[in-house]
């Protein structure tokens, strides 16, 4: 998809889906986990109130909330912002590291399909799809940039794919 297309409609489709698969000042969210040791996922740095692992999913869980909001399931709002980070702090083993990664490439995954879906101007409760959807790809890039500093402060940026390290 260019972003130098006149069309608005696929000009919006396009920056929104790079917010999450990476395009621009984006990094592609689904490779923000890729080689990472999963101990590092859970280590808790100095300074940072989550780590890794919280990161993401805090991620997964706004992600499957919004989609479920724009697909009219009325979730229920946490009553506290600390309700939005569930979870544990680490991973217990590669292998529930490996579930993990799993489930958070799909929460992108369906995200970007429900950027897919378009519908911009359908009312969701008291906004537009746009401003939820708008929401969500700058929500999730906003938290891969924090997972990606906390990579480089552990020693292990960039991913085995590549990632910008200036």
């Amino acid at each position: 998809m260019s972003t130098t297309t006149t069309d608005l409609e696929s000009a919006v489709l396009a920056t929104l889906v790079a917010g999450v698969a990476g395009g621009g000042a984006h990094l592609d969210s689904a490779t923000v986990l890729d080689g990472l040791d999963w101990t590092l996922a859970g280590r808790e740095l100095a300074g940072s109130p989550y780590t890794i692992l919280q990161c993401a999913n805090h991620i997964i869980y706004w992600n499957g909330y919004a989609i479920a909001a724009i697909q009219g399931q009325n979730p229920t709002a946490p009553e506290h912002a600390v309700d939005g980070w569930p979870g544990p702090k680490a991973a217990s083993s590669q292998a529930e590291w490996d579930a993990f990664v799993l489930a958070y490439k799909a929460s992108l995954a369906a995200l970007v399909e429900t950027v897919k879906q378009k519908r911009f101007t359908d009312l969701i409760v008291t906004r537009n799809r746009l401003d939820s959807l708008r929401a969500m790809t700058q929500h999730v890039s906003y938290h891969v940039g924090q997972i990606a500093l906390l990579r480089r402060m552990m020693g292990s940026w960039p991913p085995p794919g590549g990632g910008d390290t200036w």
